[in-house]
């Protein structure tokens, strides 16, 4: 598979870990950096809020244009933001702004659980995200065959659905009872940590399935897996 630099390989274009810094840097660390500086320029709350609100959506509309193709998660959440910006147009309320803000992540939790019921959770797609196409091929195999890997990629799936419900009803406390200007860091901050427990969680949880199996939930199986009980 080519990637933007003209190489072809079964990596992807960026390692999984800068994949989930730009990430945070789009969705976590800039939106509030630009309300502050809004606010520090005279920019009234309502529209800091609607213009730093929008950098998540455009690098989504942007990343989409690039790759000519959009995923169910992505048009999702395309979905979800084209909702935020309407209901702010609608309002002209910034803590309307702001428990909208918080409901994107019941949104997102909710999408990551309803994927239970797909074929395959949100955390088998999300690992499938980190490799290449012969490494992905091999853990859609392993997914076939092995019954361990469904019951730890869904219980991951579970952990993570359920941490951003957990994410929306602190966010929408915080939108409701603290004052506007003080929202947008405060639940970024929140959003880190949790982001960080869960992280934690998940890595521990993934390590100890390893041993536990010797089948890794987000590393490349062997393309051969024997069937497991």
């Amino acid at each position: 598979m080519a990637s933007p630099n003209g190489r072809t390989g079964t990596a992807q274009d960026l390692p999984a870990w800068r994949t989930a810094a730009v990430a945070a840097l789009f969705t976590l660390v800039l939106p509030p950096a630009v309300f502050y500086v809004l606010l520090s320029r005279g920019v009234g709350q309502w529209l800091a809020l609607t213009l730093s609100g929008a950098i998540p959506a455009v690098r989504m509309l942007v990343e989409v244009a690039a790759r000519r193709r959009v995923d169910s998660f992505e048009a999702f959440m395309i979905a979800m933001l084209a909702v935020r910006v309407v209901t702010s147009l609608l309002t002209g309320s910034p803590r309307v702004l702001l428990v909208k803000d918080a409901g994107l992540a019941a949104a997102a939790g909710l999408w990551i659980l309803g994927s239970l019921l797909a074929a395959k959770p949100f955390a088998f797609q999300a690992g499938q995200c980190l490799h290449g196409p012969v490494a992905a091929g091999a853990r859609a195999a392993a997914w076939t065959v092995s019954p361990a890997l469904r019951r730890g990629l869904t219980r991951l799936t579970l952990l993570w659905g359920g941490a951003q419900l957990l994410d929306c009803a602190a966010g929408v406390l915080v939108a409701l009872l603290l004052p506007v200007e003080a929202v947008p860091l405060l639940n970024r901050a929140k959003g880190l940590a949790l982001l960080g427990v869960v992280s934690g969680v998940s890595v521990f949880y993934s390590r100890r399935h390893g041993r536990r199996h010797d089948l890794s939930l987000f590393g490349a199986p062997p393309l051969t897996t024997r069937r497991e009980g």
